[in-house]
């Protein structure tokens, strides 16, 4: 018995490896020193952080339904505190490690918003006196009411001034006012030292949105001194396009300051760079906002103080959701959620230079994640997130599928290095009393290897090459060169220094085709092998004044320094800062001339992440574009897809896959390696079936088979195992009916399907069945006024033969006459020919189509009297035998 409620549980609760799915929407969660807390619609969970479940507690009754909308875990207390709506409003004390402990319980407050509205809570205040905070829009305020109350401080203890869940302070209440009455409170925090309190809200009047910051000094004993203590700014993003509404925020930790991410929305799904996120220093918020102002304060609020401007806007994309981060150094490791159900990775250097982003996680449909995500706190190597019914639980730090130095430092990762005692990439808490390699502050924005070659007075060329690495102590380290099998350097070359080493050798061995070296870097047991083309610098351009871009391209990439002022590539002179070839040429693209490839539309321009085949652009110039780019906000390396079937007008070519959702930008590549057009495609979930209507098909084939479930715009055709049959599919746009056409198939049987999407396949739920065909027997006819009714006899089978699949046609001589259908029974089909021009008397034939089978049926007095004929015919030849 014992075993068969754990499957119980376990089927009710679907737990996934490190995801749990539940049977209703998840509300809200929150993450406790040693505990998880998920509310859903009618339960309060208490789980491990691993996910497994510990407790759970109903939070409905048969009467009235309670919305629970505070949920803050009091770890100094060894509490949880909840408040819902009740009766009449309630807030309930329990044990944090066992929640279906009650410790207090108080009917008849209504701590948080009655309605469905967004609010925020935290335990603000010092060791002493810590009190909860609460953000919510008044939903009990009056059509009179010119000010509303938008922030509470409550007591959390009975031994505080009047006792627990009192927010009465010296008089009165503690309390900010506000005379906006459309607030939505987005998020806040406390800083611990100094005890800062931060909100952060939406407000929306008649003439316009804003963004604000609410700043309070939590270290103040009273409560009436804290609430006094407010002060305000308003929040701008951003320079390109106003995003006046913010969907998401977070602290990111900082030793000076307070630097806060935030996510900030235009509210236009339709546009690629709809939301925005933005970074701010928000450490000295002094000032005030028009309409909030501490409880009995007149006039309200005058605004005063300066806006808050981003100090860089890191990303952009369709849908951001939620917004979480990290620090390693002075790196930052932004986690960000998207409304299309992604997890993305994004590192910022200590300019707030973004790098790659990457992709833990995305779902298989659309399902968004929510605002806020909290990481473990024990190893902050996780982080949970909530998608609809489901919590994951996502590893941040994913070093050990780097299996060599050289990935683990591709993967431009502060939080992975490699870890010389171990071999292996790894965490640098993971890497104890031995050096761990990671990369450094620059190297977002240089390669592993770099190198710059010179010529000197004694005619012998210098090699510089760089490692863009760093590390916490001095691994073995060496560099060999050859040329061939050949030790290229002088013996005279000092020893090579971490991660810098040098060669000289004689120019007589340098020719202008190149010389091909070898530089095996040699970091303890790990060797990294790179193959140089050294060029002689001088040769690369032809000296004019026309050089070209190709010219000043190759010449960056050979190591050696190309002069804007006299457009020529020379050498260097000892070692430098590597320019990047953006830089050094880009001045050069303008002046190529030639008519400019231009793209008009994308056939289609929405696919799954699966990618799509045979997509049609249509454009002008495009006899000499040589491939096709994809670039997305998410890729650092863009995808090139070939051309193939191309004129001057139209082009096809494969979107390749996707690890992304999102739109991506499409341009055109002319030979110079320049890109053209900027149109635009969308990624989107794979599509899914639910379910095939109908499920059988007569062996003939042919029948119209529907697919039903979601994005089935992006199905190509469907392969029927295990005879592998490739059926191509139709879809209609206005219906969004996605079908395929049965193949015939010489037998009973059940077959599996599947979808094929790009060069990806997705499983369908149904199998499709084979019965024989139908089977009709004969007809007969009855005059009805002008019209004739035919009655098709049929034997009963399992088709369900619908009327828009059945076409039959009469004959009389070389005339056909339609028939149309009026009712399919299981052994009849019933029909009727139209006697538009007067009566029609009889037909001699039926012609039944259905699909790929045919069957003509002679008539009954038709066949009476052939048989009547033959048998005459038959009796005169037996006569005439007897009579000879």
């Amino acid at each position: 018995m014992r075993r068969l409620l754990g499957i119980l549980v376990l089927l009710k609760y679907c737990i996934y490896g490190d995801a749990v799915n539940f049977d209703s929407v998840i509300k809200d969660f929150v993450v406790g020193n040693s505990k998880v807390f998920v509310l859903t619609d009618h339960r309060l969970h208490q789980m491990s952080h691993n996910l497994s479940e510990e407790k759970r507690k109903d939070i409905t009754n048969a009467t009235e339904h309670n919305r629970v909308n505070i949920l803050v875990p009091f770890d100094a207390n060894s509490t949880l505190i909840t408040c819902g709506t009740l009766n009449n409003g309630y807030c309930e004390v329990l044990d944090i490690n066992d929640i279906t402990n009650s410790i207090y319980y108080e009917s008849n407050i209504l701590i948080g918003p009655r309605q469905d509205e967004k609010s925020v809570a935290f335990i603000a205040g010092t060791s002493s006196n810590r009190y909860l905070l609460v953000g919510k829009k008044d939903d009990d305020a009056k059509p009179q009411d010119t000010s509303y109350s938008v922030v509470s401080l409550w007591n959390t203890l009975q031994s505080q001034a009047g006792d627990i869940f009192s927010r009465i302070a010296e008089g009165s209440d503690a309390s900010i006012q506000s005379t906006v009455r459309d607030v939505e409170f987005v998020d806040g925090f406390q800083r611990v030292s100094p005890s800062e309190s931060y909100l952060f809200l939406n407000t929306k009047t008649d003439s316009e949105r804003k963004v604000l910051v609410l700043w309070m000094n939590s270290s103040k004993d009273k409560k009436i001194d804290i609430i006094k203590s407010l002060q305000a700014a308003t929040i701008r993003c951003c320079s390109d396009k106003a995003r006046p509404v913010l969907v998401a925020c977070t602290v990111i930790p900082s030793v000076n300051g307070v630097i806060w991410a935030g996510v900030f929305s235009a509210q236009n799904q339709q546009d690629p760079e709809n939301s925005a996120l933005a970074l701010y220093d928000i450490s000295n918020v002094k000032g005030r906002v028009k309409g909030f102002c501490a409880i009995g304060e007149t006039p309200c609020g005058s605004e005063s103080g300066t806006e808050l401007q981003p100090l860089s806007v890191v990303f952009k994309y369709s849908s951001m959701s939620a917004v979480a981060a990290v620090r390693s150094g002075s790196w930052i490791v932004l986690f960000i959620g998207t409304s299309d159900g992604q997890l993305i990775k994004l590192v910022l250097d200590e300019k707030f230079t973004p790098g790659c982003p990457k992709v833990l996680f995305k779902s298989d449909d659309e399902r968004a994640v929510l605002p806020r995500m909290h990481f473990d706190p024990v190893d902050f190597k996780h982080i949970y997130i909530a998608l609809k019914k489901q919590l994951r639980r996502e590893s941040i730090v994913q070093c050990a599928k780097y299996i060599t130095l050289k990935d683990c430092r591709a993967a431009l990762d502060p939080l992975c290095g490699w870890c010389v005692n171990t071999h292996r990439c790894s965490a640098q808490d993971e890497c104890s009393n031995t050096s761990w390699v990671s990369i450094p502050k620059n190297s977002l924005q240089t390669r592993l290897f770099s190198f710059q070659i010179g010529e000197n007075s004694s005619r012998k060329i210098s090699l510089h090459l760089s490692l863009s690495l760093k590390s916490t102590g001095n691994p073995a380290f060496s560099c060999t060169f050859t040329k061939e099998s050949d030790i290229l350097c002088d013996s005279s070359d000092p020893p090579a220094v971490f991660p810098n080493c040098s060669c000289s050798f004689s120019d007589q061995l340098q020719y202008t085709g190149g010389l091909r070296v070898s530089a095996t870097v040699n970091i303890e047991d790990q060797k990294i092998t790179e193959t140089l083309t050294l060029t002689n610098c001088s040769s690369i351009t032809e000296n004019s004044p026309n050089a070209s871009y190709t010219q000043c391209v190759q010449c960056v990439t050979s190591g050696c320094h190309w002069s804007s002022s006299s457009k020529r590539c020379e050498w260097t002179h000892g070692p430098g800062e590597q320019l990047h070839i953006q830089d050094a040429c880009k001045y050069l693209l303008s002046e190529m001339v030639y008519n400019k490839p231009m793209i008009l539309s994308l056939e289609p321009n929405k696919v799954s992440f699966h990618g799509r085949n045979n997509v049609l652009l249509r454009g002008r110039n495009l006899e000499s574009v040589t491939k096709i780019r994809i670039q997305g906000d998410l890729d650092c390396i863009p995808k090139e897809s070939p051309v193939f079937d191309r004129s001057s007008d139209t082009l096809r070519f494969h979107i390749p896959p996707s690890g992304t959702k999102g739109t991506e930008k499409v341009c055109v590549v002319t030979p110079d390696d320049r890109c053209h057009g900027n149109s635009i495609i969308t990624y989107s979930s794979q599509p899914s079936c639910t379910g095939i209507q109908p499920t059988v098909s007569w062996s003939s084939g042919g029948r119209k088979i529907h697919v039903q479930g979601s994005n089935l715009e992006f199905v190509e055709s469907v392969t029927v195992f295990p005879s592998n049959k490739v059926l191509k599919t139709q879809y209609n746009t206005s219906s969004e009916d996605l079908w395929f056409l049965s193949h015939p198939y010489d037998g009973s049987g059940q077959f599996s399907l599947k979808l094929n999407v790009g060069n990806s396949t997705v499983d369908f739920v149904d199998y499709l069945s084979y019965k024989p065909d139908p089977e009709f027997t004969g007809f007969t006819t009855a005059q009805v006024a002008n019209d004739l009714q035919v009655n098709i006899q049929k034997r009963a089978d399992m088709l369900n033969l619908s009327m828009s699949e059945v076409t039959v046609m009469g004959l009389q001589g070389k005339q056909q006459y339609l028939c149309d259908l009026e009712k399919i029974e299981s052994n009849a089909i019933i029909c009727k020919i139209k006697g538009e021009s007067g009566a029609i008397p009889a037909v001699d034939s039926l012609n039944i189509k259905i699909g790929n089978f045919s069957k003509n049926l002679e008539s009954q007095s038709s066949k009476g009297i052939y048989l009547y004929i033959l048998g005459a015919l038959i009796l005169l030849i037996i006569l005439g035998a007897v009579g000879k």
